[in-house]
């Protein structure tokens, strides 16, 4: 279980350490498990291949802005009906949704703002882009 979870986390892990697994009947013909978890390909770049490390972190991060901003005009509809302990805790209530949201909402533009860089990065590279010569 904690290899799949490292694998799934990005980090690399041994898929079977030799010593520790006496090969049985059918497995001579496995194939090595880092040679399989490596990735042959590099991943596509430029407009299109770029595109979705794009899309997906601002749609990620309209989402938790949406939410963010829902959160709080509910919670400031509740406001003007409460006592003083009540708004001191829609208060409370409105620095927890910051605190736990604002940062993820952040991490999400800037993968989106990295992308976008690194899309105008590969359109200069190959000349393409601005149309300036």
């Amino acid at each position: 279980m904690r290899s799949v979870v490292r694998g799934v986390a990005g980090l690399p892990y041994p898929a079977v350490r030799p010593g520790l697994i006496r090969p049985g009947p059918g497995r001579a013909g496995w194939a090595d498990g880092d040679a399989v978890a490596k990735p042959t390909e590099a991943p596509a770049r430029g407009l299109l291949g770029g595109l979705p490390a794009l899309v997906g972190p601002l749609l990620g991060a309209s989402v938790l802005g949406a939410l963010i901003l829902h959160l709080m005009a509910s919670l400031v509809a509740q406001l003007p009906a409460t006592d003083a302990l009540g708004a001191l805790s829609v208060i409370v209530g409105m620095a927890v949704v910051l605190v736990t949201l604002l940062p993820f909402t952040l991490l999400s533009f800037r993968r989106a703002q990295r992308a976008w860089a690194a899309m105008q990065g590969f359109g200069q590279e190959t000349g393409q882009g601005s149309g300036r010569p």
